[in-house]
């Protein structure tokens, strides 16, 4: 029985669409992921004795000289250590080109680099006394053969636990790159353990007798693509794999969607945001819904001042409340004037399309013409 640390799609080299001084510092959080990993995998209460590196690694396959120094550092003290370290490139970090950081370091890569552009058993590993039979391959443009789902899989060998590496698609044709992976074949393969990459969110599937496991992302790359904030270790060799997930020290990505339509003064609204906060996340509050009053979300964003490392204001309201607009529209004024001709306009409209242009209009038309943004 012995105990395997699933990493996949770290990104490292990552740069979110942040303003500078965030971006830069959650660049810096993200580069230093491998080491918070490598420091589980070393600690003795862990038990790990085998690293195994789903793909995607890398943000790109030329990732800066610095980046992979480090990188290479972090998988020595593995090596030191005892424990076995495999990695499979991705398609971020794809081994395809040239110029690709596993072409160029490939002769003092730690461990085992897997290069074998299809399917293959590409080891027989010794693992804390345990025969370990090792499949995988590294998505090779113009040279893996990808005509629909991969199907042909080596099939497991008799004695000891036979194990799977890939950053692929399970029964999802995205395209070539996305390397596709038949699930009726793979379970047919009697594979013990899958140990997936390339799907973020993570998440598991029994395939035959085997388990195969997507570990995820652990730290997120924006508000849409989150991460899990956790780390996959699975126990092999004794029984079915059994999987655990333990909460990683990664800076969260929330996103919250907040309805503004209860609200009848600004201040409400900036008391829920209040309440909403993680003071140790990444924040963006969407809000939704129809407003009862002037959103004055610049104002409302230098209030709330810098309670979390960034925190980002949407405006995806529909606009003001037909009542506010009724008050509006009765102004002897310009935008009077103008929520007048158009409320015309939505009244005789085609259909619900015309009618949400005219709405986004009414909408975007006022707070230009009080000199506010979305």
């Amino acid at each position: 029985m012995f105990r395997v640390l699933h990493l996949a799609d770290l990104h490292l080299g990552y740069r979110p669409d942040l303003p500078a001084p965030v971006r830069e510092e959650v660049y810096r959080a993200r580069n230093r992921v491998l080491q918070a990993a490598v420091d589980l995998a070393l600690d003795p209460r862990q038990g790990i004795s085998l690293v195994l590196i789903a793909g995607d690694l890398f943000d790109n396959h030329r990732p800066e000289a610095s980046l992979v120094e480090e990188t290479i550092r972090q998988l020595t003290r593995l090596e030191a250590a005892g424990i076995q370290v495999i990695t499979v490139p991705g398609n971020h970090d794809e081994i395809t080109y040239n110029d690709a950081v596993y072409r160029r370091e490939a002769g003092r890569w730690p461990g085992l680099l897997v290069t074998d552009p299809m399917p293959a058993k590409v080891a027989t590993l010794k693992v804390k006394g345990d025969t370990c039979h090792l499949m995988a391959m590294a998505y090779t443009g113009g040279v893996t053969r990808v005509d629909g789902p991969l199907k042909a899989f080596p099939p497991a060998e008799g004695e000891g636990v036979n194990l799977a590496v890939f950053h692929g698609s399970l029964d999802w044709d995205g395209g070539e790159r996305s390397l596709p992976l038949d699930g009726e074949a793979l379970a047919a393969a009697g594979y013990d353990y899958i140990a997936l990459g390339h799907i973020h969110r993570g998440g598991q599937r029994r395939l035959g007798r085997g388990l195969a496991v997507y570990a995820g992302m652990v730290a997120g790359k924006g508000f849409a693509d989150p991460g899990t904030g956790s780390w996959t270790i699975v126990t092999l060799g004794d029984g079915p794999a059994r999987v655990e997930q333990v909460p990683a020290r990664v800076t969260p990505w929330r996103l919250v969607d907040l309805d503004v339509t209860a609200f009848q003064e600004p201040e409400e609204l900036e008391t829920a945001i209040r309440e909403a906060l993680d003071p140790g996340a990444l924040m963006q509050v969407r809000l939704t819904g129809s407003l009862a009053f002037d959103l004055d979300l610049e104002g409302l964003q230098a209030r709330l001042g810098h309670p979390c490392p960034y925190l980002e204001l949407v405006n995806e309201t529909a606009g003001w409340t037909p009542e506010i607009l009724e008050s509006i529209a009765a102004e002897p004024t310009i935008r009077g004037l103008f929520v007048r001709r158009l409320q015309e306009k939505l009244a005789g409209s085609a259909g619900p399309g015309e009618a949400e242009v005219i709405r986004r209009a009414i909408f975007r038309g006022l707070l230009a013409l009080k000199g506010g943004s979305r």
